[in-house]
């Protein structure tokens, strides 16, 4: 029975895409150039959040091992994010294009300014995105196989397929496939959360107390001790991953930019804003309170396996709320790369019809996701490459920062000495780490705080190439 209900979601989405476009149909000169008829952009926002890699890896994972104040940091960062998008948006182009502008108008003002550093920033945007992607297939093929029981060659094959169901359906439906079924998937991960967390509440003797703290091991300073500092340096660090996604996603960009286009009030828009970004943070709460685990061993995934969670229903609820997770995350980092690299493409050559490039860029960023999955496989850690963008996600967010949200500041060529430096000082990290990730423990979450340094690092250098720019106008001047 489970395994035909997640057949008939599958089918049902692609369904309702192909009815969908038989009343709207892609537009075929600018097929990402969409901003009507995009329902509820605020609740699609919270799916981005409750993706697998952050929902069932290096969110669940800092909830799980420091506490209420580190969620509560992550929450705070998210939704800090999310203003801070808006606030970018506004004072960048919305108010310039007095309410009338497009995302794509948007994207343009972003990829703005010298031409190698608009190449360089929108390449790491897109591969990031395909990473992210790949990502999010590695860890559905792990929870296959752990929660909802499959063999290494099952897990592999729905994974391939669900991917190329959802590849498929934003091929034919870009956006209005993407935002129209991210409604329905973020509802029934909604109810796989509530589900299984009821059923863990009910089942499992809960140290209310315990959980609020964080356990020895994770996070520290040793000039902070266990202080109640130590709390606040965990809610510092937490807020700024949690903001540092929302900086760094296009996806994100775009259902901001949609919350803002739809014209409501301040007050309903800020309080769409704030539940968007919490939501995912209150589904997490009965997990974190509930599920024991010794640090030091392997990660189990399959939590929901466990004989309490065996009964038919919440394993149905599982496996729906898993593939739905799956697809609208997986299928939003795909579009959001696709869409960066055809707005740069645009810059160095229009054309009239860009139905064509969209197809090829589209064929490049699936071929790309392959290439990372296939290379990810031959790890044991399924959660590595999730765990190694952190430091990807914050040199860009950095450089968000840094900037101001205005690339144009930066003089020719810094964009690519910004990068190269916080990467190479990222993966510098992560190789000396490289032999303890290999195993999928959470002590993986230790690398976080590495990931704000990389933050700080990248804004820093991108002030320090404005002020220096601006010091060699000034004297050609």
């Amino acid at each position: 029975m489970p395994g035909l209900l997640v057949a008939a979601l599958l089918v049902a989405s692609f369904v309702l895409v192909h009815l969908w476009l038989r009343r709207r149909p892609m537009p075929a000169d600018y097929p990402l150039n969409v901003d009507e008829g995009l329902p509820l952009p605020e609740l699609a926002q919270s799916s981005t959040v409750f993706s697998l890699t952050a929902l069932f890896g290096a969110y669940l994972g800092i909830a799980l091992v420091l506490g209420l104040f580190a969620l509560i940091g992550l929450a705070c960062g998210t939704v800090l994010g999310l203003f801070l998008v808006a606030y970018w948006i506004d004072s960048r182009y919305w108010l310039k294009s007095g309410g009338k502008g497009t995302f794509e108008g948007f994207l343009s003002e972003v990829l703005n300014g010298n031409e190698t550093n608009v190449l360089v920033y929108s390449f790491v945007i897109s591969i990031v995105q395909c990473a992210y992607a790949a990502s999010e297939l590695l860890i559905l093929r792990e929870l296959a196989k752990a929660a909802l029981g499959l063999k290494y060659q099952q897990a592999t094959l729905l994974a391939i397929l669900v991917a190329i169901i959802g590849y498929f359906y934003v091929l034919r439906g870009g956006y209005l496939a993407v935002f129209r079924t991210d409604v329905i998937q973020l509802g029934l991960v909604t109810i796989m959360a509530l589900a299984s967390g009821a059923v863990l509440l009910r089942h499992f003797s809960v140290d209310w107390i315990g959980k609020l703290w964080s356990q020895p091991g994770f996070w520290e300073l040793p000039i902070l001790g266990a202080s109640r500092w130590l709390a606040v340096y965990h809610f510092l660090v937490a807020m700024v991953m949690g903001l540092g996604f929302m900086l760094a996603s296009p996806d994100t960009w775009k259902r901001v930019f949609q919350v803002l286009k739809r014209g409501k009030g301040p007050r309903l828009r800020a309080l769409s804003l704030v539940g968007a970004g919490a939501l995912p943070y209150l589904v997490l709460l009965p997990f974190a309170i509930t599920i024991s685990f010794r640090p030091n061993e392997r990660v189990k995934p399959g939590f929901m396996a466990s004989t309490s969670l065996s009964g038919n229903w919440i394993f149905t609820a599982a496996a729906l709320g898993l593939i739905s997770s799956f697809l609208s995350s997986f299928d939003s980092a795909m579009l959001a790369g696709a869409h960066v690299q055809l707005i740069t493409y645009r810059r160095q050559r229009r054309v009239k019809s860009e139905r064509l490039r969209f197809y090829w860029i589209m064929v490049a960023v699936l071929f790309v996701i392959w290439l990372l999955f296939e290379s990810g496989i031959r790890f044991g850690n399924p959660w590595l490459l999730g765990n190694f963008l952190m430091g990807a996600y914050a040199a860009i967010a950095g450089i968000q920062v840094g900037t101001r949200g205005n690339l144009s500041r930066l003089p020719p060529y810094s964009m690519f000495v910004i990068i190269f430096v916080s990467m190479l000082f990222w993966l510098m990290y992560f190789g000396s780490k490289l032999e303890a990730l290999k195993t999928p423990t959470i002590y993986s979450v230790n690398t976080v705080p590495m990931g704000v340094v990389v933050f700080l690092g990248a804004a820093f250098l991108s002030v320090i190439a404005i002020f220096l720019g601006g010091l060699k106008r000034v004297r050609r001047n």
